[in-house]
């Protein structure tokens, strides 16, 4: 399944979700790969959960055009990094998670941050504005990569390794 979405389509994660980060764009990717590989991604029976309260729901929502709103996305936050997609009206269902990988890339934004976080009020402002480009920097780095990595390279997917 090779096709990726396009800049436009992470944009609109982005626009919904209020800001842009790795988790929603994780998040998107999990709902595309599920799409992608949905028996019939149109059905009124398409269901999700995901397993864990995080960015990532906002780009799933976006993915599939389920909602939390209206009961047809649900999250229990159990901590996993996990969209199961089920069509009970055709007994198909696939399970999506995040592969240690995907969230090392996404840690490299998300360590940055929290460091500029936890030193804000000791920082000069230019040594803030300075761990500010940084970060920026990281993030429009971590972002493309999850944007362009191939499907393998970030999810398992069903039953594969």
């Amino acid at each position: 399944m090779g096709t990726l979405p396009s800049a436009e389509w992470f944009n609109e994660i982005y626009r919904r979700h209020g800001h842009r980060c790795p988790m929603s764009t994780l998040g998107g990717r999990l709902g595309w790969a599920a799409m992608q590989r949905c028996v019939d991604p149109h059905s009124s029976g398409l269901r999700g959960v995901f397993f864990h309260a995080t960015c990532a729901v906002d780009g799933i929502a976006v993915a599939t055009g389920l909602s939390v709103a209206t009961g047809t996305l649900t999250v229990r936050d159990v901590g996993r990094h996990t969209l199961v997609l089920r069509d009970r009206s055709r007994d198909w269902e696939l399970e999506l998670s995040l592969r240690p990988a995907a969230l090392a890339i996404a840690g490299r934004y998300r360590r940055l941050d929290a460091e500029l976080e936890r030193r804000a009020g000791a920082l000069s402002e230019a040594e803030r504005r300075q761990l500010e480009d940084e970060r920026a920097q990281v993030l429009q780095e971590v972002l493309e990569e999850l944007w362009t990595l191939p499907d393998r390279a970030l999810l398992k997917i069903g039953g594969e390794g």
